[in-house]
């Protein structure tokens, strides 16, 4: 055939120009699939917006009307603003449906694979869902706006995005980092930015700016004095009272910012309220993402491969912080691993490319660190000796196999990653106490009950609880070690509770251990540890407590190591020891964050501000016991390993051991800050207390109980 004729042939129309309508178009992601796809208002397409997916519409092909050219492609004409995606901006999407997912789609692609049909299922099965409008009410839309008119300006809102990134993300996956950037940058310069409708959108950045204040001191420039604000109240307060209010709003909606503002939440407010208002923040999450499917090994087709690893990095992260802490404070745990059948997070270029703070292989450590533990039986049995071997060797295995660059002499304090591999050692270390303290506890108790009893008894220790017991000690020393040079560079933090819960129960290890045995270093190890934890405890009542809890504890120590040498039959061996952000950006952000205190001292007062006494009463008490130095005995020298590093920020221990009396002692009226969320008197506090220093983790009640 003539190729003038042929082309001529393709080129007739069957319908008329005038006649023709314009096929519905439809979005990349169903485009992809052949599927059907109708735009909905706002360029959304329906199914996008039911299943609370991103929607992208290529630009508009010009009609035949517009051009004669053969190429259509090849000369495109901008399509009007409400039918084209131009920028990352304007691809922002809105979950204004709730949509309740039915296990209808994955029951059938399991029917289709055991009767040998290819797995993939029809837009029929796909559209299994059911849609409910999900509109707020006028009251809830009135709040919102009300949140939103109060939010900073947008520097300030940057530097707190940018120190949440840097300081706060830490091994976990809380966001699309590239994905929030962009969204937050559309909030701010679009006032018609559908996300502003969205109160899920809204609390995630409250949780981002809350947990992005924790961390503004380490951003303070050199030459910039520190406030009263920014370093001794709780900067991110004033976020989360804001971000409370919209939970109502948010925690029926089953999508992934709804999910991500309440484990944002619970990061937050873990050094606050670990066991209270956390525990429930973190379960919120946790069931949110069950019922998401998040631990569920998806097989939806509409999903493509970077919203999976999103779902499978952020049910990770959940899961494995909500492990971690059940475990520090001895808490039941609240998901069966073995139900979990999604895999662990992978690289995934094109997600962690556009990462500005790219960790993925931190989470995938920590994750497998997670799971060594994660199989264990939750009572004491699961510590004793004889089960212990497997998660040894673990361990070990575990350490072997990190990244050559996970090394902390090798990664710049300025680092984003310095507090990551920093978090890291110190939950490896925290795991070897986990499965040491029984040991540790029991040989302890056997010796003072040997040398202190009347009457002979046998002694012996067996030689699998010895080792074990050492091992524990053993990482208390490398944990201290760790916050050693945490202090030295400068990152030592307040508001963490991994930080104060690690360095506590490392001294406490320390201070249990010195029973039996001090050596030269003991002394400076205790006093580190201590001031360090004085050091962290500043603007937070509650561990400004937990620090003279653990010094009630030291004065215990010496009375035990006291008696025990006083005992006449008991003698140890002293053994030797083998990028930054702009300074403008932190002041920008101090005096905003002063503007919206100052109104406020009436209702919110710090607790710096007035003596720790004025709101729970302290006695101080001298020990029974005096306080000696028996590793110094034979070893006045200074200590060569520990004093020299630098520790010049940290402050003396007082002379004075001060202990906390019971509520019916006090006198006059307890003032508790309105904004604390656990009192000086409540009995949640006393388990708050322990857990927040580590002493659940030795879980001596149900094991002396055990002994008895």
């Amino acid at each position: 055939m003539d190729p003038i004729a042929a082309a001529r042939r393709r080129r007739k129309r069957r319908v008329t120009d005038e006649n023709r309508k314009r096929a519905a178009r439809a979005c990349n992601r169903f485009k992809a699939r052949k599927s059907k796809c109708i735009e909905a208002s706002g360029g959304i397409c329906q199914r996008c917006q039911a299943n609370n997916l991103t929607c992208r519409f290529e630009k508009e092909r010009p009609s035949s009307r517009d051009s004669d050219s053969l190429l259509p492609l090849q000369n495109p004409v901008t399509a009007p603003p409400s039918q084209s995606t131009t920028t990352p901006q304007q691809d922002i999407s809105i979950d204004s449906h709730q949509t309740e997912r039915v296990l209808w789609p994955n029951f059938l692609s399991r029917l289709r694979e055991a009767f040998s049909l290819d797995a993939m299922s029809s837009p029929e099965e796909q559209d299994m869902h059911i849609t409910r409008p999900k509109a707020l009410s006028l009251p809830a839309q009135s709040r919102l706006k009300a949140i939103i008119d109060s939010l900073p300006p947008k520097p300030v809102a940057d530097f707190l995005l940018s120190v949440c990134i840097k300081h706060g993300v830490d091994i976990f996956f809380y966001f699309d980092q590239a994905e929030v950037i962009d969204e937050l940058d559309h909030f701010y310069s679009n006032p018609t930015s559908p996300l502003r409708s969205d109160p899920s959108f809204v609390c995630l950045v409250l949780g981002i700016f809350a947990l992005g204040s924790h961390w503004t001191p380490l951003e303070r420039p050199s030459n910039s004095p520190p406030t009263l604000q920014t370093e001794e109240c709780d900067p991110g307060n004033v976020f989360f009272r804001q971000a409370k209010l919209l939970v109502p709003d948010i925690i029926e909606r089953s999508c992934l910012r709804s999910i991500q503002a309440c484990f944002l939440l619970g990061v937050y407010l873990m050094p606050l309220s670990a066991v209270g208002s956390s525990y429930i923040y973190m379960g919120l999450a946790l069931r949110n993402a069950l019922t998401f499917d998040l631990h569920q090994s998806s097989d939806d087709q509409m999903l493509d491969e970077r919203e999976r690893e999103v779902r499978r990095r952020l049910w990770w992260s959940i899961f494995s912080l909500e492990r971690c802490t059940t475990i520090k404070l001895n808490r039941p745990r609240s998901v069966d691993a073995a139900i979990i059948k999604t895999p662990l997070p992978a690289p995934l270029p094109s997600l962690d490319k556009a990462q500005k703070f790219d960790n993925i292989q931190l989470q995938i450590s920590y994750a497998q660190l997670i799971m060594l533990t994660a199989f264990q039986n939750q009572s004491t049995e699961s510590t004793k000796p004889t089960e212990s071997a497997n998660v040894e060797a673990g361990l070990e295995d575990w350490k072997r196999s990190l990244p050559g660059d996970f090394d902390l002499d090798n990664i710049s304090p300025r680092d984003s990653r310095y507090l990551a591999v920093f978090h890291l050692y110190l939950n490896y270390y925290y795991a070897w106490i986990a499965i040491g303290k029984v040991s540790l506890t029991t040989t302890v108790r056997t010796t003072l009950q040997h040398h202190l009893s009347q009457e002979f008894q046998p002694f012996k220790i067996d030689v699998t609880i010895e080792r074990l017991s050492k091992s524990c000690v053993k990482a208390a020393r490398k944990l201290l070690q760790l916050f050693e040079d945490l202090a030295r560079t400068g990152n030592t933090a307040r508001f963490s509770f991994t930080d104060f819960q690690g360095c506590s129960i490392a001294t406490i290890v320390t201070l249990i251990a010195g029973i039996l045995e001090r050596d030269s270093t003991y002394v400076s190890r205790v006093n580190f540890g201590i001031n360090c934890l004085r050091d962290m405890a500043a603007g937070n009542l509650t561990a400004k407590v937990g620090v003279r809890f653990v010094e009630t504890l030291q004065s215990i120590s010496n009375e035990a190591a006291y008696k025990l040498r006083q005992s006449g039959n008991f003698s140890d061996e002293l053994q030797e020891d083998s990028e930054s952000l702009h300074p403008s950006a932190y002041n920008d952000w101090a005096a905003w964050l002063a503007s919206q205190q100052q109104p406020q001292t009436n209702h919110f007062d710090c607790p710096a501000e007035r003596d720790t006494t004025d709101v729970f009463a302290l006695a101080s008490r001298e020990s029974s016991a005096p306080d000696v130095n028996f590793g110094n005995l034979q070893h006045t020298g200074e200590d060569t390993e520990w004093n020299h590093r630098d520790v010049q920020g940290l402050e003396p221990l007082s002379a004075t051991t001060l202990l906390m009396q019971q509520p019916t002692t006090v006198s006059g009226p307890l003032v508790v800050p309105e904004y604390d969320f656990t009192s000086a008197i409540y009995s949640d506090d006393q388990n708050f207390l322990i857990g927040l220093t580590g002493l659940d983790v030795l879980d001596f009640a149900s094991y002396l109980t055990q002994l008895d």
